[in-house]
């Protein structure tokens, strides 16, 4: 899970860490940890969540895979809001008024 530029202020521990979390939360999310669209942004969180201080691998995959269904409810709920369902015969009567 090594990001670039980030090298110099983990240890080598430290790596380990987060690349188990980062590995276990991709498993229960059911994504590739390298290929998915999304492993930079679950890399990201877990890396803050550990900034923040925590340090166990199995909590650090928890918080980021909640913050991941969090983020996917959101864009759900927000798509949904933004689709208006107009009536066929709604659509017609309006291009005739036009």
């Amino acid at each position: 899970m090594p990001i670039p530029g980030f090298d110099r202020f983990y240890t080598q521990n430290d790596w380990r860490i987060l690349d188990l979390a980062h590995r276990r939360a991709s498993r229960i999310l059911g994504r590739d940890p390298k290929t998915h669209p999304y492993a930079n942004r679950l890399a990201r969180a877990i890396m803050i969540f550990f900034n923040s201080g925590e340090t166990d691998f199995g909590r650090l995959a928890s918080m980021a895979v909640k913050r991941e269904l969090s983020l996917s409810k959101t864009a759900d709920e927000s798509i949904g809001a933004s689709v208006v369902c107009i009536p066929r015969d709604h659509r017609e009567r309006q291009k005739q008024l036009h």
